[in-house]
């Protein structure tokens, strides 16, 4: 069993779900954690005013947070 690392917090739903998705695609697990009754009002209302978590394992945070670093556009 591993344990988990906070990797990003405070994320509205999109861009919780995009981050989810690129990370999952490169085979990191992904556990994410709405804020008190965020899940539920967001069930309700499709916001979640408190923010959602996104949680990795510990040793895939230094290339989770590789993989979400943005792209020099001067590097192509």
């Amino acid at each position: 069993m591993y344990s988990e690392e906070l990797l990003l917090s405070d994320l509205n739903g999109i861009e919780a779900e995009i981050i989810i998705a690129k990370l999952k695609s490169y085979g990191i697990p992904v556990l994410k954690k709405s804020k008190g009754t965020g899940e539920i009002m967001e069930i309700y209302t499709g916001v979640n005013l408190y923010g959602i978590d996104i949680y990795v394992p510990s040793d895939m945070l230094d290339l989770a947070k590789e993989l979400l670093k943005p792209v020099d556009e001067e590097e192509y």
